[in-house]
Order: structure tokens, then C-alpha cells, then sequence
């Protein structure tokens, strides 16, 4: 597929943003089995039902202006065209019936009157308050928007850029979200710092796809738990078979064994310095190393997790664009593969950089808006969602091309949004209100205005 035809995929979409039916057109993303899976309650034929909070909730996700009564009125628009799409449905097969009751012999009795006959709730028009929406997000089971995030994901994903000599590339990288000044998230997410003041904020951590740009899998904490902890945790849903670019935070070495007993390729940079013993030299500034487990084991790291009492890995020397040294560190240690394809492999770890930056600013999750932590986890589990729908979108339109998550059609699809205003309690606005004016006292028995 070209890319003036990609453009044009991305143009209609935004298009069909701008023109509020952007709901029927994600809705057909959503499987119906996620709705039949074990262990979900029973929900009753609601007008909003499991299926229709979660696909208004999806909605919702891609709006700019994200108040509940902005979503009530985007279903109110779907409600009305499905219902219409509904009746005439009702009338074509009336319009069938009765011409095969023509064909046939005529009985005793009163003649059948064909007439449309739908639900209450299909027919009638819809409350535009918000409670009972508000009321059904709080229903919907978390299950249900974690089932969601799971099927958006691209499984057979594979293009140019996606692999790496039959590697599938990822890349993990952390960052924080404000969070809502509520008891219930103060409790869950505390402030770092309390005694500083500030809002209460959370830890994501997140594995990207290169090559799509996906997320593929995440952990949300407190900042109390170390990044390094949650990596550790995230490794156990990779499946061997892959490579992780991750920058020199996670050059960590319960990582570093962890990958590797999970049969799991990474490349981190060296920047602290470790007694490494040189095994055997492949070339200049190419060397495969040996490493001994440390004597004492990083604070957040559980000891009952298997450790490998050495570690071999491939030490490489680099210079980066920019003209500086640095070191890094592999476990690929296949000698027919270059040092140099690795250090170009390391340089497209910014992807990452650019994916995040999307999902915060262009998704507009940088602030959560959800005042639970159950709500919460909804609202990012939806939103990221979302987001890989867009990349799936993209993806099919693209998968023939060699592209960057950096050159791809993503801010065709979302505008940059609006400054973020925030006052002392965590509530978002799109403009500062002006206020009452303040005026000089007033004397009420004389309405004169006093001055002092």
C-alpha cells in the first residue's frame, strides 16, 4: 500500500472524528466473546449494557474534552442512528413477510398486521443525564476493559522493522502519571514527598512494539515500587523469541539473569562500572565477558527468585552520533552478527520515547481523571486500548512499508491537545474562568461602596 493511500486512511478517520460517529466505527474492534468469558456477573438488558458502556468508555478515550456529559451525548447520536438502522431492518423483513403471506393460501381470522414492534428502550429516546452512565462505568467489570486491552493487541505483526535477525524487537521504558487528590487514591497511590505537598501520582511501566508502536504489556504502581520490580514482574508475560532495548536503569543483575533463564535477548548500556572477566575477544571493542553474581541482592529483589551465579554476556564499545563513548551490554552472542547491527539496533530504543509521548499528550492520560483506584485501572486499560487500536489501524495500512513509530501517520489521526489547566484539587479545565469580580466593600443599609 502507498503512502499517499495510508494519508488518506488517517484523514477519513480524523474525519470521522470531527463528525462525533467515531463510536460505531471502534465498536467493531471489540469482540463479542470477551463478553461471554467465565466468571463475569449477569447484566440485564440495560440501555447502557456491559457492551455499550465499554464501547462509550472507548469512545470517551479519544475525545479531547473527556467530561462524562460529552460521552452521554455521543451515545445519545449512536443511539438514535442505531435505532433508525433498527426500524428499517424491521420494515424491510415486514416487507418480506407480507409478500410471502400473499403467495400463500389465506386463512380464517382476523388478517396479521404487520407492524413493527421493537423494545421500549429501542424505541424511546435516551436520558442525556449522566448518572446512569456514571453509575454503569462503576458496573462494568475491570475484567471486561482488561479483556479488551488483550484483543487489541496485533499478534502476527511483522514487517520490515518489527524483527531483528528473527528477532521480535521490544522496548520498555517507564513513566509517571498525575493522579486525582482523592482518600481513596491517597491510599492506594501516596504522595512521595507528603510533607512537600503535591498531587498523588503513579508509576507505569511499559513494553512497546517495534515496528507497530503497540503496547503490548504494562504494570501500574505506586512510587513507592521501584521500576526495576516491576520490569522483573513484566518479564514473566514475554515469550521467548524476543529482543528488549532498555535504556541503563534496568542494567540490573537479577534482570539481566531473568532474561536470560526466560530465554529472552536484551541490550542495555554499561554505564556503571562492573568487574567483568574477558572469556574471549571478537574484535576491537567486541568482547564476550563474564560477570559473577553480587554478594548482596537489590532492595526490592524478592530471594526466593532463581538467580544464575554467573552471567555471560557480549560487551561492546560504541560511539554515538554525537562523537561520545559508551558501552553495551548483550546477550546475543552470535559472532556472525556484527557489532555495529547492534549498536544501530540500540538506537532505535527512542521509539519508546516517542510512543509514550503519544499516549500521554495525544491520548491525554498524561492526567487520569478517574477519582477510584478501580475506576482507574478501567480508565487506562480503555485508553490504551485505544491506542493500539489507532496503531492497528495504522499497522494494516502500512504493513508492507519499512516505517519508524517517528514516521508514521499517528498526529493524523488525534490533534495536539489544548494547555492542560489544573487547580489545587486535581480538576481539569480547557480555560481559566475569570471569576467574580471583586469589588470594594459595600455598606448594606447605605449601598455605598466603602474604600480604605
Amino acid at each position: 500500500m502507498k503512502n499517499n493511500r495510508s494519508l488518506a486512511i488517517s484523514i477519513r478517520i480524523s474525519e470521522e472524528k470531527g463528525n462525533k460517529a467515531m463510536l460505531g466505527f471502534m465498536s467493531d474492534f471489540i469482540p463479542n466473546n470477551i463478553f461471554n468469558e467465565d466468571g463475569l456477573p449477569e447484566s440485564r438488558d440495560r440501555v447502557f449494557s456491559q457492551r455499550n458502556t465499554l464501547e462509550t468508555m472507548l469512545l470517551t478515550s479519544t475525545l479531547e474534552d473527556k467530561p462524562l456529559k460529552n460521552s452521554v451525548s455521543q451515545f445519545y447520536i449512536v443511539h438514535q442512528h442505531r435505532r433508525a438502522i433498527l426500524e428499517q431492518e424491521l420494515k424491510h423483513q415486514a416487507e418480506i413477510e407480507k409478500k410471502e403471506k400473499k403467495n400463500k393460501a389465506p386463512l380464517r381470522g382476523r388478517p396479521k398486521k404487520f407492524e413493527l414492534k421493537l423494545p421500549k428502550s429501542k424505541t424511546s429516546d435516551i436520558s442525556l443525564n449522566t448518572a446512569g452512565y456514571s453509575k454503569a462505568r462503576k458496573r462494568l467489570p475491570i475484567q471486561l476493559t482488561t479483556s479488551l486491552f488483550e484483543s487489541s493487541k496485533i499478534t502476527d505483526a511483522k514487517n520490515n522493522y518489527s524483527h531483528w535477525h528473527n528477532f521480535k524487537v521490544l522496548e520498555a521504558d517507564g513513566t509517571y502519571l498525575q493522579l486525582q487528590d482523592t482518600p481513596e487514591i491517597r491510599k492506594e497511590y501516596p504522595i512521595k514527598n507528603s510533607h512537600e505537598g503535591g498531587y498523588p501520582q503513579a508509576l507505569l511501566e511499559a513494553i512497546t512494539e517495534r515496528g507497530t508502536g503497540q503496547v503490548v504489556n504494562y504494570r501500574l504502581s505506586s512510587r513507592a515500587v521501584s521500576e526495576l520490580a516491576l520490569m522483573h514482574d513484566i518479564l514473566n508475560d514475554i515469550s521467548p523469541g524476543h529482543i528488549l532495548l532498555m535504556d541503563d536503569l534496568y542494567n540490573c543483575y537479577e534482570i539481566l539473569s531473568k532474561c536470560i533463564i526466560r530465554n529472552i535477548h536484551l541490550v542495555v548500556p554499561a554505564k556503571r562500572k562492573r568487574n567483568c572477566k574477558v572469556i574471549r575477544t571478537l574484535g576491537k571493542g567486541d568482547d564476550i565477558v563474564e560477570i559473577s553474581e553480587p554478594k548482596k541482592r537489590s532492595n526490592w529483589a524478592n530471594e526466593n527468585d532463581a538467580l544464575l551465579p554467573k552471567l555471560i554476556l557480549r560487551r561492546i564499545n560504541c560511539i554515538s552520533p554525537d562523537g561520545k563513548e559508551y558501552i553495551l551490554l548483550t546477550t546475543v552472542i552470535d559472532e556472525n552478527i556484527d557489532k555495529s547491527d547492534i549498536q544501530i539496533l540500540y538506537l532505535t530504543r527512542w521509539d519508546i520515547e516517542v510512543s509514550i509521548r503519544e499516549i500521554k499528550t495525544i491520548m491525554d492520560i498524561n492526567i487520569l481523571r478517574s477519582k477510584t483506584p478501580e475506576m482507574l485501572k478501567k480508565e487506562l486499560n480503555v485508553s490504551l486500548a485505544a491506542y493500539n487500536i489507532i496503531r492497528k489501524i495504522i499497522y494494516t495500512s502500512l504493513k508492507d512499508l519499512p516505517f519508524s513509530p517517528k514516521e508514521d501517520f499517528i498526529y493524523k489521526f488525534y490533534t495536539h491537545n489544548k494547555d492542560i489547566l489544573i487547580d489545587k484539587k486535581g480538576r481539569i479545565y480547557n480555560r481559566w474562568s475569570t471569576g467574580r469580580k471583586r469589588n470594594n466593600a459595600t455598606n448594606k443599609e447605605t449601598n455605598i461602596a466603602q474604600t480604605t
